[in-house]
């Protein structure tokens, strides 16, 4: 089956076809009025006559409070899976980006909301061609535009580069050209004009946010887009040095959240995959947070309570809800235990934080404690406490850490990620103790995965080769290279 036809015969889009007035909006009369038809929004965030195939014997139909009837009438709740439909995605291919001194190109689609991640993971491997990550930084932070200080900005977007880059990680992001996203891509702008090596960057917005997407629709198409965005527009553009964007269709227009949950499922998923034929264990997720609103704790707490649970990363300095993280997880002890005398303060920084009154303040305070409980998976990176950490070793830590995994596991995963500084430095500690064969059987990998400063590393570290070369690994050894 071509990609084409995988394509339209496995993903859809959404649109909603039962118009459900907006009790905000005040004109409302006979669904043929012109007024309404350009004025009154659905719940779903169109305008009634932007509804496909729009007619007034339709919106007669669809609605259950005709548009002339009265204001208070009790209105039934609008929801995807009642008041939308399905059909084939009409909106997949290549975007090129216009505008630029370059010219950027990314995969895209536009699909649905509730579309299982084992088919969007097919997607990207082999529809798309994507090598399988063997690591997944996801990054979270605010939505709206905020400065970083120079300095501050280099040591973070260098270290997520140089992490991405010598692991083989994908970066997943909102995608928009705003917010925590627009650093992302900053940061892979700089690395681009370094380096012909492309990192993938995977967007997930939801698609009624995208300004000018409908230039996007069409099948199997390069579509020419452009960058810039109307000042007035509540929309928000793509970021151009992303790779590909997942466009994740509810049937809304202007809202965000359909795309929360397809992105959480998306990371279970890849995390269930092996991180190469020879290891058994997943491919690990880490959760990196820049600034960041309210929902961004939440999302931090939900991470800490996932099965198995997510490391997370905060850069403090960057502000907002990653400084508020940073400030507690300082201030509390291990089970999540707070000096009572801090409490008050932290709730009056809350307030002045995210503008808000006692009771959302209390709740938001109770939800980082709850964070706290976890405190162990946090990981503060401090900006300039530590001028040799840098940001990616402080990721990769936080993973060997978080996991809870054994030795010779976390030897494993620096293996696959190539990453020998980090075996040196935090695996092969003082006083490590090894299971008989573990170390041997970690020399077999890395010369099979063709890994030499982990041959180097293993030796001074007591693997004998004069032991290690037996028949039977020598015969392993040659049978390997020939599969491979």
């Amino acid at each position: 089956m071509s990609q084409k036809s995988w394509i339209e015969s496995t993903l859809t889009k959404r649109e909603c076809v039962y118009i459900i007035p907006s009790s905000k909006d005040p004109h409302r009369c006979l669904p043929g009025c012109q007024i309404c038809q350009q004025l009154v929004r659905c719940f779903c965030g169109r305008l009634v006559k932007q509804h496909a195939c729009f007619t007034a014997s339709l919106a007669m139909k669809y609605s259950d409070v005709k548009l002339g009837e009265h204001f208070n009438q009790a209105l039934e709740e609008w929801s995807v899976e009642k008041h939308t439909e399905q059909s084939p995605t009409d909106a997949y291919g290549v975007i090129n980006f216009q505008g630029g001194s370059h010219s950027y190109r990314a995969k895209y689609v536009r699909l649905s909301y509730d579309t299982k991640t084992e088919v969007i993971l097919q997607l990207l491997l082999k529809e798309w061609q994507m090598e399988l990550p063997k690591l997944v930084i996801s990054v979270h932070g605010g939505m709206q535009k905020f400065e970083l200080h120079p300095r501050i900005k280099q040591l973070l977007v260098k270290g997520l580069i140089k992490a991405a880059v010598t692991t083989g990680a994908w970066i997943l992001t909102g995608g928009v050209n705003t917010g925590v996203a627009k650093h992302v891509g900053d940061a892979l702008k700089e690395h681009a004009s370094r380096s012909s090596r492309k990192i993938c960057t995977i967007g997930i917005a939801p698609w009624g946010v995208i300004e000018n997407r409908n230039d996007l629709v069409g099948r199997d198409v390069v579509a020419p887009y452009q960058t810039l965005l109307n000042p007035l527009s509540k929309l928000n553009v793509l970021n151009n040095l992303h790779s590909h964007f997942i466009l994740v269709d509810d049937g809304t227009v202007g809202k965000y959240g359909a795309e929360v949950r397809l992105r959480r499922e998306l990371e279970k998923t890849i995390n269930q995959q092996r991180i190469h034929a020879r290891i058994g264990q997943g491919v690990p997720v880490v959760a990196l947070i820049f600034e960041g609103g309210p929902n961004v704790i939440l999302t931090v707490l939900e991470y800490l309570q996932e099965s198995p649970p997510v490391p997370v990363v905060v850069c403090e300095g960057t502000g907002r809800a990653a400084d508020l993280l940073a400030y507690i997880h300082k201030q509390t002890e291990e089970g999540g235990n707070l000096p009572d005398a801090a409490e008050p303060d932290i709730i009056s920084t809350i307030k002045k934080t995210f503008n808000f009154g006692q009771s959302e303040a209390v709740h938001l305070f109770q939800t980082l404690m709850e964070c706290m409980k976890r405190k162990e998976l946090i990981t503060v990176f401090h900006i300039g406490s530590d001028e040799h950490q840098d940001i990616d070793v402080a990721i990769l830590t936080a993973l060997l850490k978080g996991t809870n995994a054994s030795a010779f596991d976390q030897l494993i995963l620096t293996l696959a990620w190539d990453r020998v500084d980090i075996a040196k430095n935090h695996v092969f500690v003082y006083g490590q103790q090894w299971l008989v064969g573990s170390l041997e059987q970690a020399m077999l990998d890395a010369l099979v995965m063709d890994r030499v400063a982990f041959v180097k590393l293993l030796i001074e570290n007591g693997v004998s080769m004069h032991k290690f070369l037996t028949i039977p690994r020598l015969e392993e050894l040659y049978n390997t290279v020939s599969i491979c």
